[in-house]
């Protein structure tokens, strides 16, 4: 293969990986959902949870493109499953949590999709570097940006919410406002990562996406999305502090804790309830607190195993809940994602999770403070950002999910002393063969 033509391929398989990743983040769900623009239907978010053929078809397409590719490079997986144990247990146990479920044929469709995403994960990380996925997701972020905008205006009856509590709020092209803040909220980081690492072509790219993805996620007013985005964004300081000052290592991170810990208790102490009044929220978190003591009640009926992966808050397991609760509205989910992951695969489940979630924790913080670059500052934001924004959203164990997406692709990209066979291949071409690596410097990323 010449020069010329490897390039026409790489583009095209980036292509791919861009068209992917709008549809994991949801922006082109509500087009294949309905097949149609400017309307607004009442039902999209049953109609996408429920699972539509078309949607699937879409979606199973472009999983198998990824599924293909891995099985080429079927060598290089092992090693990296092995060491990333609990993501892979977690998922299987998502699989097998069919055999108790309310509901088990949603569930195993919905764990099969878990697994999908799961692939194409693996596909991301061993086919780019983590700057060149980053600059995928930005070319996806600011499309799906344009995109909400132009249908803002040209088709505002779709675009807008119309028909229930959120009347005027902004969606784009998604199916609410909530996951279009997320999206945008994510993009917003992503830019401004892309913004540090400089370049020619890379910082006014970066520029652009942070004024799209940043006004779009203010005409949101998800306000979860984007108090959690400011304050990541925040958090850059008190992380580059962490990086540059010449105190050990445990001083550092002690001294970081205990102000942030304490500017925490201090905000919710003296401005919660005048916080949350600005937010437009109250102290029962939009009604979340007075669902979640009655999830609890609910789900210590199968607290172990759970519910079954994405069964709980169906008509059946949730029935506890629904019977006490003062509105007739069904949830698709508890707004607590770590909630969620106890109520559908109980203290097991959870456990698995509470060791992959850990465990990107740790590794994060070790890339932080054993390089410079921003990629590293990225890992830890989105570590900060994904640890607040579950508390009262849910995407966590979320099959066709971005920000579950992302997470996974982190904590695969931070696997320590990854063989050179695990990297990218436009990695390999640049791995040094002077001294080994650091030991807990992953093998694609700068040493």
């Amino acid at each position: 293969m010449t020069p010329l033509q490897y390039y026409l391929v790489r583009m095209v398989e980036r292509g791919y990986a861009v068209i992917t990743l709008l549809l994991v983040m949801g922006a082109l769900q509500p087009f294949l959902v309905t097949w149609r623009t400017g309307t607004s239907d009442p039902n999209l978010n049953e109609m996408i949870e429920q699972g539509n053929i078309r949607f699937q078809i879409v979606s199973l397409s472009l999983y198998v493109i990824a599924l293909l590719v891995l099985l080429a490079v079927r060598h290089r997986l092992p090693t990296l499953l092995a060491r990333n144990w609990s993501l892979l247990a977690l998922v299987g146990l998502a699989v097998l949590s069919a055999a108790w479920s309310y509901y088990p044929d949603a569930t195993f469709r919905r764990g099969i999709a878990l697994v999908l995403t799961l692939g194409f994960a693996l596909y991301l990380v061993l086919r780019y570097s983590s700057l060149e996925l980053l600059e995928l997701l930005g070319v996806a972020m600011v499309i799906a940006a344009v995109m909400s905008y132009v249908f803002v205006f040209a088709f505002p009856v779709y675009a807008i919410h119309s028909f229930d509590q959120h009347h005027g709020t902004w969606r784009g092209v998604f199916d609410h406002k909530n996951t279009f803040g997320a999206v945008m909220g994510l993009g917003v980081l992503v830019c401004v990562t892309l913004w540090r690492t400089g370049g020619p072509i890379r910082r006014p790219f970066a520029a652009v996406g942070i004024a799209l993805c940043g006004s779009l996620l203010a005409q949101s007013f998800s306000a979860t999305s984007w108090t959690v985005t400011v304050g990541a964004l925040l958090s850059m300081v008190f992380l580059n502090r962490l990086r540059a000052s010449p105190f050990p290592l445990g001083v550092r991170l002690g001294v970081v804790l205990a102000i942030g810990f304490g500017a925490i208790f201090l905000l919710t102490a003296h401005f919660l309830v005048v916080g949350l009044d600005m937010l437009g929220r109250d102290l029962t978190f939009s009604g979340r607190t007075t669902i979640w003591p009655l999830a609890l009640e609910a789900g210590m009926e199968h607290p172990f195993l759970g519910a079954g992966y994405r069964a709980f808050w169906s008509p059946i397991g949730a029935e506890y809940v629904y019977a006490r609760l003062s509105w007739n509205e069904q949830l698709g989910n508890g707004h607590n994602g770590y909630l969620d992951v106890w109520l559908e695969l109980g203290f097991v489940g959870f456990g698995l999770f509470l060791v992959m979630f850990l465990t990107l924790g740790r590794r994060a913080y070790v890339r932080l403070t054993t390089s410079r670059d921003a990629v590293g500052l990225f890992y830890v934001m989105f570590f900060l950002f994904s640890f607040v924004y579950s508390i009262t959203e849910k995407f966590l164990l979320e099959q066709t999910d971005i920000l579950w997406l992302v997470l996974m692709v982190c904590l695969l990209y931070l696997t320590p002393v990854r063989q050179e066979s695990g990297a990218p291949a436009s990695d390999r071409a640049r791995l040094p063969q002077g001294p080994r690596r650091h030991p807990q410097t992953p093998a694609s990323e700068p040493a």
